[in-house]
């Protein structure tokens, strides 16, 4: 139910955006299907081999921070690993690609639901499904023996190195920088729904709206330049550390997002954004090979922070849906002001909104000064 606070109105306005991007329940659902028939096919496929194997989500179905596709038509990436339980002595990062994907070839003959079509990328294989909003890409991978039991290894792009990694203790840790509100949410939904248990998936805190505000606030600005975008793994860790634990949507937003570029390590000369649970891997190491990486980064990052603090520094609700839609894209912002509107006329007849509903004022009274960026390693300058 709406509020007849003006700051926490703003923070429904964009929690409402935020969720009009997020992937549909039944969409979700069904990637589950698809993913667990993927998994218990393979696991069986394997039985009588002396190494087994296992298919597990990695990256934002596994986070809860996936959006939706800003271009039309465009698919829904789900990401999964399929672990074949071999040592590295035993095959080479060719054999193991190749390995998995003869057995996707074997699993894909049997004309599973939804009949997925199997086609070849540099590192993985993908699972594309005709008459589903959305691709699965299986990433290959081996066990690493140094970090049990959920380190693995993985290819390079070129197929010549072993890289470690380690997703599955990721999502541990980014859950545990959240553990109290989600803990705390869960168990008011639980009173609301009248059931003992919420599943967590169902559950949405700051932080995973936040990751997905930034998300998308990436995927417009590099609308026309897609392979510049910064990776969603940079932007997840970097938020995740951001995070302090508690507070509104908006106020999480305004903070985490300017502390980011500061949480971006210069070590030798190299840019680091270290894996908080694998500290060998380094995920802005494509900044190396792409020249203008870090750059792309820094200047979207402040044009986030400047867009996001223009949301509650404005008044007016056309005003303030205007910097939303520029944030998020007008389809958000049109449904989230029309989810309550009527809701919102109301109030104002009331009086509800005080001295917000004289000065047509919706939104927090914050102002944050935004730092300039050096992009040569230095911290951040303040004004």
């Amino acid at each position: 139910m709406l509020t007849a606070d003006p700051n926490l109105l703003l923070d429904e306005l964009i929690g409402a955006s935020i969720a009009d991007f997020d992937v549909p329940r039944n969409v979700y659902e069904r990637a589950v299907d698809r993913y667990d028939a993927l998994g218990n096919w393979l696991a069986e496929h394997w039985s009588a081999h002396a190494a087994g194997g296992a298919v597990y989500p990695q990256g934002s179905i596994r986070l809860g921070t996936m959006v939706r596709p800003i271009t039309e038509g465009a698919d829904y990436d789900i990401d999964l690993v399929c672990r074949r339980d071999l040592s590295k002595e035993s095959t080479t990062q060719h054999g193991l690609k190749a390995d998995v994907g003869g057995a996707i070839s074997a699993y894909v003959a049997t004309a599973p639901d939804g009949d997925p079509r199997k086609s070849e990328g540099k590192r993985c294989w993908t699972l594309d499904y005709p008459r589903e909003p959305f691709h699965m890409d299986v990433l290959p991978a081996l066990p690493d023996i140094d970090r049990p039991p959920n380190g693995i290894v993985l290819t390079d792009r070129d197929l010549q190195h072993w890289q470690p990694s380690n997703p599955a203790d990721f999502a541990t840790w980014f859950y545990a920088q959240m553990e109290r509100e989600l803990a705390e949410t869960r168990a008011m939904l639980a009173k609301q729904m009248d059931v003992e248990d919420v599943p967590t998936w169902y559950v949405k805190t700051t932080l995973q709206r936040t990751v997905q505000a930034l998300k998308r606030h990436r995927d417009m600005y590099f609308a026309d330049r897609h392979e510049e975008r910064p990776a969603s793994i940079i932007i997840t860790t970097l938020a995740g550390r951001a995070y302090p634990g508690s507070g509104s949507l908006y106020e999480m937003l305004l903070t985490v997002t300017e502390k980011m570029p500061s949480l971006v390590e210069r070590r030798d000369g190299v840019w680091w954004v270290p894996n908080p649970v694998q500290p060998l891997e380094n995920f802005a190491d494509r900044w190396r090979r792409k020249p203008g990486s870090d750059r792309n980064f820094f200047e979207w990052i402040t044009q986030a922070q400047q867009d996001f603090a223009a949301i509650g520094a404005e008044r007016g609700m056309d005003r303030v849906l205007g910097k939303v839609a520029k944030s998020f894209g007008e389809g958000p912002a049109r449904r989230a002001g029309a989810s309550f509107g009527v809701e919102l006329a109301d109030t104002r007849d009331r009086g509800g909104l005080g001295m917000a509903a004289k000065t047509g004022t919706l939104g927090a009274a914050v102002t944050r000064p935004i730092p300039k960026h050096t992009f040569h390693g230095d911290a951040p300058e303040r004004p």
